[in-house]
C-alpha cells in the first residue's frame, strides 16, 4: 500500500500514452524493484533450496509468484506497452487509484468540510436540528461529491476514521452553536450518518460515548441516521448496537425509506425513533399514487410509534400536501440548501427572534 501511495499521477488530462510516460519512473523505482526481490525470493522457496514444501504451500507459492507476474506486467503497462495499457490499466482505473490515494491524505490535509441541512417542523416551521453532509474540497480536483469517495472509503477502515471526523466535528460545532445562544436550542438535533461498516466493524458504541463526554452534548441531541440497506446488510449486528446506542439516549433514524428490501417484520423489531422518506416519493406526490404512497409510509410510521420525515421537499405544494398527509417534519431546498457552519450560525440568529 506504501508503494501505491507513493507514486505520483499528474491530475492534468493527457493522453494515456504521455501519462504513461510521466509515471514511468515512479512506478520503476516504487515497485518494480520490490517485486524482483518478492520474485528471487519465490525462486528459491519453489526451488526446494529451503526444504521441501507441502502441496499446500507449493500451490501458495504458485498463486504468490502468478500474482507478481500480473504485476509486472503492469508496470510494463504504465511504462508504455501499448497492448499491455489497454488490458491493465485504463484511464478510469487511474482516476479511481488516484483517488484512493488521495483519500487517504484527505483527512491529513483537512481537506473535509461538513455542511448542515435544516430539519424542520412541518406544523410550527421551525429548525429542529441539522442532518451532517460530508463535503471534500480536493486540491487539484476541486469538489467530490460523496457518490464518488464515499463507495472507496468503504471498501477499506478509511469509512471509520472519516466516520470518527464526522461524528467528533459535528458533535462540537452543536454544541459550540448551544453555547452561543443557550437560551434557544437546547434541544437542537444533530444528524450524522452511519455506514453499515461504521456498525459492525468500528466500536462505535465506545466512539459515541467518548464523543458525548469530551464535547459535553446531551445524548437526545444526537442522531444517528443509517439507511435501510445497512441495516439490512447485517441485521443482527445492526440491532444489538442500535439498542446500545439507544441505551444511551442517542437517537435513531432510519434513511431513505422505502428504497431498499426490509420486511415490516424487521422493521418493527429495530429500535428507531424516526422514518425518513426517500426524496423519489416526494418527487412524485403529485400523482394519486405517489399521494397514497407517502399516506401509507407515514401512516406505517406513525402506528410503530415513529415520527415522519420526508426528504427532498423542494416546492410550496410539497410542503403543504406533506402537512396534510401528517408528515412530521421536512428538508430539502425549500427550506434551504446544505449550509457551512458560519450561514448556519446566521440562520439560527434570525431564527431566534
Amino acid at each position: 500500500m506504501n508503494i501505491i501511495q507513493s507514486i505520483h499521477i499528474p491530475s492534468n488530462h493527457v493522453p494515456l500514452p504521455n501519462l504513461s510516460d510521466q509515471i514511468g519512473g515512479d512506478i520503476s523505482h516504487e515497485l518494480r524493484t520490490p517485486l524482483t526481490v518478492i520474485q528471487v525470493a519465490l525462486d528459491i522457496l519453489s526451488s526446494g533450496k529451503l526444504g521441501n514444501l507441502s502441496q499446500q504451500e507449493l500451490r501458495m507459492v504458485d498463486i504468490a509468484t502468478n500474482n507478481v507476474d500480473r504485476l509486472m506486467r503492469l508496470t510494463n503497462a504504465i511504462e508504455g506497452e501499448p497492448e499491455a495499457q489497454t488490458t491493465f490499466l485504463s484511464r478510469e482505473a487511474l482516476a479511481q487509484l488516484r483517488l484512493e490515494r488521495d483519500l487517504k491524505m484527505a483527512l491529513i490535509r483537512n481537506d473535509f468540510t461538513l455542511c448542515y441541512q435544516p430539519i424542520v417542523s412541518l406544523k410550527q416551521y421551525e429548525i429542529l436540528g441539522f442532518e451532517v453532509l460530508l463535503r471534500w474540497q480536493h486540491p487539484e480536483l476541486g469538489t467530490i461529491s460523496p457518490e464518488q469517495f464515499i463507495p472507496l472509503a468503504e471498501k477499506s477502515n478509511l469509512i471509520c476514521d472519516i466516520g470518527t471526523w464526522v461524528l467528533q466535528t459535528a458533535c462540537h460545532q452543536l454544541r459550540t452553536w448551544q453555547e452561543q445562544f443557550p437560551d434557544n436550542y437546547d434541544n437542537l438535533r444533530i444528524s450524522v450518518n452511519v455506514s453499515s461498516r461504521q456498525l459492525a466493524n468500528c466500536d462505535l458504541i465506545t466512539q459515541v460515548e467518548q464523543i458525548l463526554q469530551e464535547t459535553g452534548l446531551k445524548s437526545c441531541n444526537l442522531v444517528l441516521e443509517v439507511t435501510e440497506s445497512a441495516m439490512m446488510e447485517n441485521a443482527v449486528t445492526a440491532k444489538k448496537t442500535l439498542e446500545k446506542l439507544q441505551s444511551l439516549g442517542v437517537l435513531v433514524y432510519i434513511d431513505d425509506f422505502g428504497t431498499g428490501y426490509s420486511s415490516l417484520s424487521r422493521l418493527c423489531e429495530l429500535p428507531l425513533n424516526v422514518l425518513k422518506i426517500d426524496r423519489s416519493f416526494v418527487q412524485k406526490l403529485n400523482s394519486p399514487s405517489g399521494n397514497q404512497v407517502v399516506q401509507a409510509i407515514t401512516n406505517l410510521a406513525h402506528t410503530l410509534g415513529l415520527e415522519v420525515i420526508a426528504e427532498g421537499v423542494e416546492t410550496v405544494e410539497q410542503f403543504l400536501k406533506l402537512q396534510l398527509l401528517g408528515c412530521n417534519q421536512g428538508q430539502g431546498y425549500f427550506f434551504a440548501k446544505p449550509l457551512e457552519n458560519n450561514a448556519v450560525t446566521k440562520l439560527l440568529i434570525m431564527n431566534k427572534y
